[in-house]
């Protein structure tokens, strides 16, 4: 298929009945949709420009040409008719011209790229009429009834086709028919190219929006010492406190940056100065304490664990730095995901602090995860500022993740986009098949590999993509570990806080815990650009069943 689109974007009806009909022909067919092509007209200096909506090139067989008209049709004193507001009207152009101008079109084309005067195999042109289920009456004499595809054809479109080439297929003549594609066909669908472009044209504007709003910000609150920041996702939380925390390293300022995902505390010793003191809250104090002398045991599991992560750890600290002098403490704390942070881990990120200095907190309260709720950020007595700009995600992708902001709201900066595609499945393996489809459909078009992130609730080994080392001819890799020819995969929480070009959010049913409502938002704000969809057929999450 070319090109391979999926189905959601093609508005005619008939033309999208035809374009899945014809999708599902053998491997042998090529099918080109929408194809441009140009006559020379009456006048050397006024060219004709057509199109036909779809060219079939097989390689024993030949071409056609084939027009597809929705609606009710008829033909009647020599024209060409459409069932319109209760009665037949003219059709603007004559389906069967147009057929048959396309494929002399092509044909002429290709005996000029080649220099040939012939092409080896056969050629025709045909109508389709997906919403028609039959014909009554005398074709007129340029037509006949194999010429003509109506609905009940489309459910064997390869045995219409066969009648319509008429007889047995002739011998294989791959070099001609894959110089017809390759040098007539396929150069007119510049749609390959052009969604890189996109990408990068998209990656320039969404940049010098958030530049521009970081310094309004920055500018707006830079005479607050304590403030938090709330903003649904893609409104640039991170990267505002990340160039607040430049600030205030280039003032000579000594600053702790710490958030709760390991992962993006990795992201922010790449890109932060490296004057400024970055790490996971626990593993932090937990470095503390062992190079102080004290170190402390971790338990292996279960409840003891996590008690001591969400409170033995927390009172430690605060013990451990109220009795410490200044110059152990640190002038400037910025918090990201601070949405995860209890009250406990805040009291004791206070003991870290100077008493004269900064403390700015970065939360989505929509991000609850871990079901920390954020009720004691509303319950500080700072100054609160309010993020409502979308600078991450493409329109398309901000109005679809726009249902799920609860806290506060969202605005897109970048408009346009590609539209938000959902895949219902009925099983896990159909899902990989279409994963590999739409992988292969964007790599055909000229994206790298390595801008499309696979997210999931669960690891890969208890999901669809168990065991699968490549998607078709690609490596498939943890993020963390991926090149630019490598599809990535992650799991939703660990790439909390990060974002990827193309995400294909999959694996989404109802009823487990790490495929919350939450999760889903936070799957699907982590796509820039490209967003698709995938969920289990009969169980799908709530949040998406009215979508």
């Amino acid at each position: 298929m070319i090109p391979d689109l999926d189905l959601g974007m093609i508005e005619n009806n008939g033309e999208r009945q035809f374009y899945e009909a014809a999708s599902g022909l053998p491997a042998d067919y090529t099918v080109l949709y929408s194809y441009k092509f140009c006559m020379q007209g009456l006048s050397d200096s006024t060219p004709e420009t057509g199109e036909i909506d779809f060219v079939i090139v097989h390689p024993a067989l030949g071409y056609a040409a084939i027009e597809v008209k929705q609606g009710e049709i008829a033909y009647f004193n020599g024209v060409w008719q459409e069932w319109k507001t209760g009665t037949y009207v003219q059709m603007s152009k004559d389906p069967v011209a147009q057929a048959e101008k396309a494929m002399y079109a092509i044909l002429d084309r290709y005996k000029e790229v080649t220099r040939r005067q012939s092409f080896p195999l056969k050629i025709r042109y045909a109508v389709s009429f997906p919403e028609c289920t039959r014909m009554e009456g005398a074709l007129p004499s340029h037509l006949s009834a194999d010429s003509v595809i109506l609905a009940g054809d489309l459910d064997n479109i390869e045995e219409k086709l066969g009648r319509l080439f008429g007889g047995k297929a002739a011998g294989r003549q791959l070099e001609a028919t894959q110089t017809l594609i390759d040098r007539v066909l396929a150069p007119s669908f510049k749609v390959f190219a052009r969604l890189e472009e996109q990408i990068r044209l998209f990656e320039f504007r969404a940049k010098r929006a958030l530049t521009e709003e970081q310094e309004r910000i920055l500018d707006e609150t830079e005479l607050d010492y304590r403030k938090v920041f709330l903003g649904a996702a893609g409104t640039g939380k991170t990267f505002v406190a990340m160039e607040k925390a430049r600030r205030l390293a280039a003032a000579g300022r000594r600053v702790f940056f710490t958030c709760f995902n390991r992962n993006l505390a990795d992201y922010l010793r790449q890109n932060l100065p490296s004057s400024v003191t970055i790490g996971n809250f626990h593993d932090h104090l937990i470095d503390v304490f062992e190079c102080a002398g004290r170190p402390c045991t971790v338990p292996a599991e279960g409840d003891e664990r996590r008690v001591f992560y969400e409170e033995t750890l927390p009172a430690l600290g605060f013990e451990y730095y109220a009795g410490s002098p200044d110059e152990a403490r640190f002038d400037s704390i910025i918090v990201d995901e601070g949405q995860d942070f209890r009250e406990s881990w805040f009291i004791c990120l206070e003991s870290m602090l100077r008493g004269d200095g900064e403390f700015y907190i970065f939360a989505d309260l929509n991000q609850n995860l871990f079901g920390s709720h954020g009720d004691c950020l509303k319950r500080m007595l700072v100054s609160k500022h309010r993020l409502t700009r979308n600078l991450r995600n493409a329109e398309t992708i901000s109005t679809w993740i726009s249902p799920f902001v609860h806290d506060g709201h969202l605005s897109p900066v970048i408009r346009g986009g590609i539209p938000v595609v959902q895949h219902a499945c009925d099983s896990a393996a159909e899902e990989r098949k279409l994963i590999e489809k739409e992988v292969g459909r964007l790599v055909s078009q000229g994206i790298q590999p390595g801008r499309i992130l696979i997210l999931s609730p669960n690891r890969q080994e208890n999901g669809c993509l168990a065991g699968v080392k490549k998607i078709k001819e690609w490596p498939l890799a943890d993020f963390k570990n991926a090149g630019p020819n490598t599809v990535r995969f992650a799991t939703i929480r660990s790439f909390k806080g990060l974002e990827a070009d193309i995400v294909f959010l999959i694996g989404l049913r109802e009823g487990t815990r790490s495929c919350t409502e939450a999760d889903i938002y936070v799957g699907g704000s982590r796509g820039r650009y490209i967003l698709h969809v995938f969920y289990e057929r009969d169980n799908p999450p709530h949040s998406l069943r009215l979508r």
